[in-house]
This record gives structure tokens, C-alpha cells and sequence, in this order.
């Protein structure tokens, strides 16, 4: 069974991190770099747990104008395919509307965008790069 928790302590915010690490720069080819780009302290993270094992992390960062970002949205790769993913993002989404923002907006990567449609985002504007990948934004009304 899957679980969703707000990662609030030490240990549970190193697992978000040690995913990420795993899936954008281990498997992604992410620079390290641009991966740990300083704004963790500014977000709230959540970590999946199958029993208890570290699956996967979001985190979700405020922006001016009252929406928020979500960000970082990872899955070890056993373990895709099992609606964590959604599980993650429909968490993230409902804390940022009990928290009264207006707004959500991600940058997906383009071959994922379908998955936050059904979810109901919408895609806003032309692909761009971001970190050698091809991303869309999405945005999606609270």
C-alpha cells in the first residue's frame, strides 16, 4: 500500500531528495547543479512510501500572485505505473487549495503532459527547454 505524507522531518526530506537525485540526475542526466537549485527551504515536500519504502516526491513552491508551483514530481522507476505519480500531485493540489491558492502551474516534460491533462491541467504556450529536456507549462484553475 501507498502512502503520501507532508515530508516534514530530516530523514523524510533526505529520501525526497535521494529520489529526485536517482531520477533526474541518475537516470535524466540532470545536472546536480541545476537540480539542487537552493529553493527546498521555500517548498513543501511530500514523499511516497510503498510500506516502507521511498517511492516518490513533489514539492510545491508559492508564487507571487497567490498560486503555487508544483515541482519535482519523481517516481523510482519499479514503481511507475501504480497511480503514485497522481497520488503525489492530487496531495499537492489539495493542500495548495485548503491553503486558498488561486492557481497551479507546472513545467512538464512535453511526453508527460498528457498524464497532468487528465489530472486537469491545461497546457499554456510553446515547448521550451528546461535543464536539456523538452517541457510544456501547464496551468490549472483551484
Amino acid at each position: 500500500m501507498t502512502t503520501i505524507l507532508e515530508a516534514l522531518e530530516t530523514e523524510d526530506r533526505a529520501a525526497c531528495l535521494a529520489i529526485r537525485v536517482e531520477v533526474f540526475c541518475g537516470e535524466q542526466k540532470v545536472a546536480r547543479d541545476f537540480e539542487l537549485d537552493g529553493l527546498d527551504d521555500l517548498c513543501r515536500h511530500y514523499l511516497a512510501r510503498h510500506g516502507d519504502r521511498a517511492v516518490g516526491t513533489a514539492r510545491s513552491r508559492p508564487l507571487d500572485g497567490g498560486g503555487v508551483k508544483l515541482e519535482r514530481i519523481a517516481v523510482l522507476k519499479p514503481y511507475r505505473g501504480r497511480e503514485i505519480g497522481k497520488a503525489l500531485t492530487e496531495r499537492a493540489l489539495s493542500d495548495a487549495r485548503k491553503d486558498g491558492y488561486a492557481t497551479a502551474v507546472l513545467h512538464s516534460q512535453s511526453h508527460v503532459g498528457p498524464f497532468y491533462e487528465k489530472l486537469g491541467f491545461r497546457r499554456e504556450g510553446d515547448e521550451f527547454e528546461e535543464a536539456g529536456i523538452p517541457h510544456v507549462r501547464m496551468v490549472m484553475t483551484l
